[in-house]
């Protein structure tokens, strides 16, 4: 089995379509190529790729473009860690990019494509989406959500404690619930992929609940988490109409240790470095909190 990620490149531009093409294969992508709107779900489903870069003019005569974006990224099949660029004769306005978000497009690019920042972008992306495999297949994460479940979160929790203790800098935990009690399965959904969305790359977010969610937030202060409970309270609001109640805890930054060679200059009587909070800790702090 091959280890080179897939992409389906879907274009009907023979030009650009070989340029990217030869390009991609030169970076250690494997590639599949369509210039037909009707085959593009068909393999998708098929061959389950790793990236799709999907051309806004597949096909002229329809009218919404943005349809069989949506129609991808609805498919249960096809994993919502895929990452899905749009491209687009012209250049990209605003209102079209804000346009292929909603469709749940990562970004849409519009001419002139830059090739090598294409590529690049996608690499960071697809790694992400080659690591949520990782984790699923080593049952660290909720299918239904794509999210950490309990086990996961708490490897991941207990990695970030790790990395933040060793550099001097604060954790912070944020849970978060639904006002509105129990939602309905497809509500519970609409909230799991707005959390999925909102999150950053070096948060960990987590489904630690039917309908609860879990953020461990590295470099993040008792200031820092206002403005992260902010950020992901608006973002869920706006894509799932969902109001949260939140609980916080944070755990500050704690001195570096010192090196073998500082730590025999010390004094026998300078105090001990803090025990680190452990993230069980920051977890059970913040329900408390939200309670």
């Amino acid at each position: 089995m091959s280890t080179e990620p897939l992409v389906l490149l879907a274009n009907a531009d023979k030009w650009l379509t070989e340029s990217l093409e030869s390009v991609l294969t030169q970076s250690g992508y494997r590639v599949i190529v369509t210039a037909k709107r009707q085959q593009v779900l068909e393999l998708a489903r098929r061959q389950l790729p790793d990236a799709i870069l999907l051309d806004m003019a597949l096909d002229q005569r329809v009218t919404d473009n943005l349809a069989l974006c949506r129609t991808l990224r609805a498919d249960p099949v096809i994993s919502r860690a895929t990452p899905i660029i749009l491209t687009t004769a012209g250049p990209a306005l605003r209102a079209q990019q804000l346009e292929a978000l909603r469709a749940g497009a990562w970004e849409l690019r519009g001419d002139p494509l830059d090739v090598e920042e294409l590529v690049l972008r996608l690499g960071v992306y697809v790694q992400g989406k080659l690591e949520v495999d990782r984790l699923g297949a080593e049952g660290l994460i909720d299918r239904a959500s794509g999210l950490y479940n309990d086990e996961g979160i708490a490897r991941r929790a207990a990695e970030l404690a790790a990395f933040t203790a060793r550099q001097g800098l604060p954790l912070a935990c944020a849970v978060f619930q639904p006002t509105d009690g129990v939602l309905t399965a497809g509500g519970t959904d609409r909230l799991a992929q707005a959390f999925q969305r909102a999150g950053r790359i070096s948060d960990a977010v987590g489904r630690t609940g039917p309908a609860e969610f879990t953020v461990f937030a590295p470099a993040t202060d008792e200031t820092g988490v206002e403005g992260l409970v902010q950020r992901i309270g608006d973002a869920v609001a706006k894509n799932a109409a969902v109001k949260l109640r939140v609980g916080t805890s944070t755990a500050p930054a704690t001195p570096k240790r010192p090196s073998v060679g500082a730590g025999a200059r010390q004094s026998a009587g300078n105090p001990q470095t803090p025990k680190p909070v452990s993230p069980t800790e920051l977890l059970a702090r913040a329900r408390e909190a939200l309670h």
